[in-house]
């Protein structure tokens, strides 16, 4: 997905300056998912995305470029939620034995993630289409950097060396496990098995350490 998986430059995204504006930006994001779980993104239209978020035409563009640029930023937004979600339970966790950490966070990841799992399954197909390698990297390398923050703050230690090589490890596991899960079999997987293999791998992975 995991996964900064776009990049959202001053083009593509204007930052909104009062809450108004920030309510509009977030209802042409959950426009965009609607329409494109119905239309797929081929189907969507700016028009359509508009008339369902209730703005007009000329609303859309003040803050997006172009349908690209909505479904980037659409991405970006989800996949920030998911990151301070995660950093979020690892500050409430510190100190915990790093399999329960690892395990916890894994949970948190994946129970997110399967809670919309049509959505995040069109989300990952459709991110292969609108992101650059270097954006792919810049989303990959965050939540590494997360795995990393968990590692460190677990109550047992590694060496420094190994911190970011281990955070890279289990975060291909989690992200590779979910991401090929559902673009594979589909959103209707059995989410308690996917869990279940995720945490087994992760497991024996740290044993081994």
């Amino acid at each position: 997905m995991p996964a900064q998986g776009v990049r959202v430059s001053s083009a593509t995204r204007r930052k909104p300056r009062q809450s108004r504006a920030r309510v509009s930006s977030e209802a042409l994001q959950e426009a965009f998912v609607r329409v494109l779980m119905e239309r797929g993104y081929a189907g969507v239209t700016i028009r359509e995305v508009a008339a369902v978020a209730g703005v007009g035409v000329g609303t859309f563009y003040e803050y997006v470029a172009n349908k690209q640029a909505l479904a980037a930023l659409t991405i970006h937004m989800r996949v920030k939620r998911l990151a301070q979600a995660m950093s979020d339970h690892v500050s409430a966790h510190r100190g915990e034995p790093m399999l329960v950490l690892v395990q916890g966070l894994i949970d948190e990841q994946l129970d997110r993630v399967m809670d919309e799992a049509a959505v995040w399954a069109a989300l990952f197909m459709l991110e292969r289409q609108v992101s650059s390698p270097d954006a792919y990297r810049k989303h990959y390398d965050q939540f590494v950097a997360l795995w990393c923050e968990a590692l460190l703050a677990s109550g047992q230690t590694l060496e420094p060396a190994r911190v970011p090589v281990v955070a890279r490890m289990v975060h291909t596991l989690v992200y590779g496990w979910v991401t090929q899960c559902l673009l594979t079999q589909g959103p209707e997987l059995d989410r308690t098995a996917l869990h279940a293999e995720v945490k087994r791998a992760a497991q024996a992975y740290l044993a081994a350490l």
